[in-house]
Parts: structure tokens; C-alpha cells; sequence
């Protein structure tokens, strides 16, 4: 029943698991690199970028999810009223 949640999970588990990863990055090309110049300028744009790329996953996290429970709700509610269907024919 809950299949289309499990899998949203998933999707979400491994979207933070790359976020985290993407700003461990970050932090340590910003931080603990040589300073070579390619490096602090990919850190300097993703520094730029950090807050939007944030509220963009953000969002994106509450979209998927909230379109993973309405299909599952829809999904259980036609199973349910088939079931009553079945239940008041007999």
C-alpha cells in the first residue's frame, strides 16, 4: 500500500545524502585546499549559491512529497471504496 512512500523515501534519503555531500565538498575546497585558483573559484560559486540551492531542495523535497501522499491517499480511498462496493453488493 505504502510502496509510492517507500520509494519518495528513498528519493529524499538520497537527495539530503547529496546535499550533505555537495556542502562537505564545499567546505573542504573553501577551507582546507591549496587555494589553487580553479578550486576557490567553484567554492566562491557554490558560496554564492548555497542559500537558493537550499530553498530549492527545499521546495523540491515538499513537492515530491506532497504529490507522493496524494497519490497514495487517491490509491487507498479507490481501493477502499471498491472494497465497500463489494461488501454492499453482497
Amino acid at each position: 500500500m505504502f510502496r509510492i512512500l517507500r520509494y519518495c523515501y528513498s528519493f529524499v534519503v538520497a537527495g539530503l545524502i547529496g546535499m550533505l555531500a555537495g556542502m562537505v565538498g564545499q567546505i573542504y575546497i573553501y577551507e582546507f585546499s591549496d587555494r589553487n585558483a580553479v578550486l576557490m573559484q567553484a567554492a566562491s560559486v557554490f558560496n554564492e549559491l548555497d542559500e537558493l540551492s537550499f530553498m530549492v531542495v527545499l521546495v523540491a523535497t515538499a513537492v515530491l512529497l506532497y504529490f507522493c501522499i496524494v497519490i497514495e491517499y487517491r490509491r487507498w480511498s479507490r481501493i477502499n471504496q471498491n472494497d465497500e462496493k463489494i461488501v454492499r453488493e453482497d
